[in-house]
Order: structure tokens, then C-alpha cells, then sequence
């Protein structure tokens, strides 16, 4: 595989280079994630998604402590380290995957970033 995918999407376009070998199943697809050699790309921290989920929760964060105190909001990047806590916390409440969405095969090592 030359890029990461998404486990349907190898199932659907790649043969497993050792189901010919040593597999027994009926067809020599790609078996992705059920695969003992399927790697999962953590989510990076430059997703759109997760980047969003902060901005959002520095914001709240910011208009919670403002409320409380009776003072003008602060601004809202001094609240960056809590907002990621939170956000790790329960990352699915804000809309980030708790899990990798994307892999590879890793018979043939990891892809190049942009392959």
C-alpha cells in the first residue's frame, strides 16, 4: 500500500501479499484491521477536528470564568491547556474520533507522508 486508508478501503482494493502464502481464506483481499500486520496512524494534533473542539472549549472556558467572576472574558489561548485536557478527556463529546481512522499494511514499513 503506498498511502494510509481507511480499513474499507484496503479490504476493497488490495490483495494481501501473503494470502497466497500462508492464508487458508477464500480470497486473497486485504483483511485491513482484522490483520495482525495492520498499523494505525494516530489522529495528529493538526486535525481540523481537534484544532475546532479546542477553539471551542478555550471559548466556553473563557465565558465560564467571566460569568463567574463578573470580569470581561480573558482571552481565550490562556485557557489552551485545560480546553486539551478536556477535549482528551472525552474526545467524542466534542466531535474528534476517540480512535485512528486511517492505517496501513506493515509489510511494506510506513507510507511517506503525502504518498
Amino acid at each position: 500500500m503506498s498511502s494510509f486508508l481507511k480499513p474499507k478501503e484496503a479490504r476493497e482494493t488490495f490483495a494481501c501479499p501473503l494470502a497466497r502464502t500462508f492464508d487458508k481464506k477464500a480470497g486473497p483481499n486485504c483483511d485491513a484491521d482484522k490483520c495482525i500486520m495492520w498499523r494505525w496512524l494516530p489522529l495528529p494534533a493538526s486535525d481540523p477536528r481537534f484544532l475546532g473542539a479546542i477553539k471551542r472549549e478555550e471559548a466556553m472556558l473563557a465565558q465560564e470564568k467571566a460569568k463567574e467572576t463578573g470580569d470581561k472574558a480573558k482571552p481565550q489561548h490562556l485557557y489552551h491547556k485545560k480546553a486539551v485536557a478536556n477535549v482528551m478527556n472525552d474526545p467524542e463529546a466534542y466531535g474528534v474520533p476517540a480512535k485512528p481512522e486511517l492505517g496501513w499494511c506493515g509489510l511494506g514499513g510506513k507510507p511517506e507522508v503525502g504518498s
